[in-house]
């Protein structure tokens, strides 16, 4: 019996190590190679390729609007001023007086020389605004055509546009 206990034990053993053979080589396998260091992509840019999604633009393009209402509104008020003096001029000469003798008597009026210099300077001031709108959209559109230029050339990642609040 002790023949068939020590094939029993030899048997054991060598399946044992047969198993412990193939754990060996699997965990040599899987686990003695070198891990690659991470690689680390820099982070890019996130630019707005449709300058409509830019919210700062679109902000800055809103104050611009209310400037140029404001100064609308103040010409607004002279011109009614203006009109109003005219019409006043007009009923004060003769019926049928010519257009230039309206003008001619206008000229002569310190209340209609103040109002033409208002609405002079307001005109400016109504140009200045639309100068500097159109500059706010000039310089844009060029960073626009860079952004796009740089998410082409894959130096950029276009950026989602914000969520838009429905009214």
């Amino acid at each position: 019996m002790s023949l068939k206990k020590n094939v029993a034990k030899g048997v054991r053993l060598a399946g044992s190590m047969a198993f412990l053979s193939i754990v060996f080589v699997c965990l040599a396998g899987i686990g003695c190679k070198r891990k690659a260091a991470p690689v680390v992509e820099p982070e890019l840019p996130h630019v707005f390729t449709n300058r409509m999604h830019d919210v700062t633009y679109v902000e800055a393009l809103k104050g611009n609007m209310g400037v140029q209402r404001q100064w609308a509104g103040e010409r607004n008020e002279v011109v009614e001023k203006m009109t109003a003096l005219i019409e006043r001029t007009r009923a004060a000469l003769p019926e049928g007086a010519s257009d230039e003798a309206v003008k001619a008597e206008l000229d002569k009026s310190a209340e209609w020389r103040e109002l033409e210099a208002q609405n002079a300077r307001l005109i400016g001031e109504i140009e200045k605004t639309l100068a500097q709108a159109r500059e706010t959209v000039r310089q844009r559109m060029l960073a626009e055509a860079n952004d796009l230029k740089a998410v082409a050339e894959g130096r950029a990642i276009p950026a989602q546009p914000p969520e838009r609040k429905i009214p």
